[in-house]
């Protein structure tokens, strides 16, 4: 993930030390939110003058706002369309005001590419596009505009993609991820994987991992992935839901007494939430052309899963603002000269060099 001094030049003629400038790009081109802990991590400091000289130059030159979720919490978001023009990424949406679950999504996000410096992260759609289809030579049509009903392939979500090096591979391996950050059910990433399978069936080699802040779906949705993406054990459980539609809607004499004795033994082994997502969508026929074991699966790549600590100490339970909804907004360069910033802002930069 080399950035290279022409890039952090703008950034550097604001005011920010060589460091601040890499973590600031990183957060403007990746995520547009990031915490303090996320800037410690990077900068391999503890909680002190580092953060709290950061927080102030973004303040003093109105480059962020901070919004507190707990009473000891703040998430940075930056928003300046200054600060984007002058790293040449004006036309970004990070710099927008969004809600709470993406701004959990794209701090997770955040976390992955902090944790893989050594990735070439793709910093735009455009860039994961070209590459795919280019470089990669992935069938074009299977691209197209983000619309709610598409199955093509747009992006939309903006988990991280990236090339991997290693001396192992001769070529860079891509490095496709999924982005967990509301543990609400399996529904979302099956409906990632099956939009996404065209695209992986055209690559020759890839890796897909799973980020999250919890552990306990992750055997579900590695066994997920084996079986929508690499085939594995497809035949049986499609000839499992067979049989039990058959049963279920009472059409005994359809059933053999082989039949019966496999679909009993298979409800013993087909149990568990993942199972019976699948099985909802393949009573309604959303899921006959993905369980097949001809054409469309893989074998040759790497499913991992990530697990992050998370943010609860910022957000903990609760999806509203502390204090009603009380906002703490960094002021306008133009407005408030170096130094001179509101109380609210004092306090938080008091807070962040607790």
């Amino acid at each position: 993930m080399p950035i290279s001094a022409d890039q952090l030049a703008p950034l550097r003629s604001f005011g920010y030390t060589e460091v601040e400038s890499s973590f600031l790009y990183l957060v403007a081109t990746h995520s547009g939110y990031f915490t303090v802990r996320q800037f410690l991590d990077f900068a391999h400091a503890k909680s002190g003058k580092r953060n709290a000289h950061l927080i102030e130059k973004l303040f003093s030159q109105g480059h962020a706002t901070a919004q507190r979720y707990r009473r000891r919490s703040c998430v940075y978001h930056l928003h300046s369309r200054a600060l984007y023009d002058a790293i040449g990424k004006g036309e970004l949406r990070n710099r927008r005001n969004h809600e709470i679950r993406h701004i959990k999504a794209r701090l997770l996000a955040l976390d992955y590419i902090l944790a893989h410096p050594e990735d070439d992260h793709f910093e735009t759609v455009e860039a994961k596009w070209r590459y795919l289809v280019k470089a990669v030579k992935a069938p074009e049509e299977i691209f197209g505009p983000e619309t709610d009903e598409s199955e093509l392939i747009a992006f939309p979500d903006r988990f991280p993609v990236s090339l991997s090096r290693s001396e192992a591979e001769s070529t860079p391996v891509v490095v496709f991820t999924f982005v967990d950050s509301e543990r609400v059910g399996l529904g979302p990433f099956i409906k990632h994987l099956r939009t996404y399978r065209r695209l992986f069936a055209a690559l020759s080699h890839f890796q897909f991992v799973y980020v999250s802040t919890a552990s306990k779906e992750q055997e579900e949705v590695a066994e997920l992935f084996a079986l929508l993406i690499q085939g594995s054990g497809l035949a049986n459980l499609k000839r499992y839901f067979d049989l039990k539609t058959k049963w279920d809607n009472k059409q005994y004499g359809q059933v053999s007494e082989k039949e019966l004795i496999f679909l009993s033994e298979s409800r013993k082994r087909y149990t568990g939430e993942i199972f019976g997502t699948l099985y909802f969508l393949w009573k309604r026929n959303q899921l006959p052309n993905d369980l097949r074991t001809e054409g469309s699966c893989h074998q040759n790549c790497t499913f991992k899963v990530m697990t992050v600590c998370g943010h609860d100490a910022v957000f903990g339970t609760e999806t509203k603002r502390w204090g009603d909804g009380w906002k703490i907004r960094g002021s306008s360069r133009t407005t408030s000269p170096h130094g001179s910033l509101k109380r609210e802002q004092q306090a938080v930069l008091k807070q962040a060099n607790a």
